[in-house]
């Protein structure tokens, strides 16, 4: 009679068993919401004036958004916005100044080209010298909208003493 009874053993092994069983077929059947693995380039606008190129000065406005797969375009929480910083920032492109993934989101850009980025962790701040502004984690995806506004290469900049 004693094999008949259910020890709390048993219980217990045969509980998480059907729990384990419930939550696969759960995770199976759930549409996946994973962070992208590739760059993946929109563009809104493809601009008709002088191309970025590497060592000349950039000057874009953009603004950043964790990707967030759910929602309709993306964009989850914002986190910057050049126009919050005081307006457009000039970078020297092609030398590591801004994300991996902006950098190279940027290849072929000309002046007035509007582009939407969506840049996955490892061209984020996972492989940037850059810390993530504070809240949001190095190995977040991003969601990046910037605009081109000027280039001027660098020969063509007034050095001071000059």
């Amino acid at each position: 009679m004693s094999d008949l009874r259910p020890t709390a053993r048993r219980i217990a092994r045969d509980t998480a068993g059907i729990a384990l069983l419930c939550l696969s077929m759960t995770m199976a059947s759930a549409p996946g919401y994973s962070a992208p693995t590739e760059l993946e380039v929109i563009e809104h606008t493809p601009g008709d004036g002088a191309e970025v190129r590497r060592g000349w000065f950039a000057t874009i406005s953009y603004a950043g958004w964790i990707y967030d797969e759910q929602a309709a375009d993306r964009k989850g929480a914002q986190f910057i916005n050049s126009d919050d910083k005081g307006g457009p920032v000039t970078f020297v492109y092609g030398y590591k100044r801004a994300l991996p993934g902006m950098e190279k989101g940027m290849e072929g850009m000309k002046v007035g080209a509007r582009r939407t980025l969506i840049i996955p962790p490892k061209l984020g701040f996972a492989s940037s010298r850059q810390n993530p502004p504070e809240g949001i984690p190095r190995d977040a995806a991003l969601v990046i909208e910037l605009e081109l506004l000027d280039v001027v290469p660098q020969s063509n900049v007034n050095r001071p003493n000059e």
